[in-house]
């Protein structure tokens, strides 16, 4: 599956900073060191925090701003590239294969160690389903 990382994303932007403390301490009173902690917004955006610990200068509660940053597993990598038939697959051309809830489902079987075959065979049947 897709993974997600997070990245450090500062903004640099200036506000009413003591509020943003406030509200951070009254969400997540205890949060845990690297956890994110994320906030979404009408328009659907997220924004991630990402809590460091506290702060060795200041002494409160030290948060980073991230953003998240999808990392393709080498599994959908290799799905793409037979896919489109830049290698020797059965999947060649199979382009049912990109629909994610087909994706998904295959790359389990393929992690459990099912042969690309298999999954061609399995792929097809999730698509007359569809």
């Amino acid at each position: 599956m897709n993974n997600v990382i997070w990245i450090p994303a500062p903004r640099g932007i200036t506000g009413d900073l003591e509020s943003w403390v406030d509200y951070m301490d009254a969400q997540y009173p205890a949060p845990n060191i690297d956890g994110i902690y994320l906030m979404e917004y009408e328009d659907g955006k997220r924004v991630g925090y990402r809590y460091k610990g506290i702060h060795p200068q200041f002494g409160n509660k030290w948060w980073q701003r991230v953003k998240e940053k999808i990392v393709e597993s080498y599994f959908r990598r290799r799905i793409h590239s037979a896919v489109l038939g830049e290698t020797d697959s059965v999947l060649t051309g199979m382009t049912q294969l990109l629909d994610s809830e087909i994706m998904n489902s295959i790359e389990r079987l393929a992690d459990e160690g099912f042969e690309d075959e298999i999954l061609a065979d399995y792929a097809h049947q999730m698509s007359k389903n569809k």
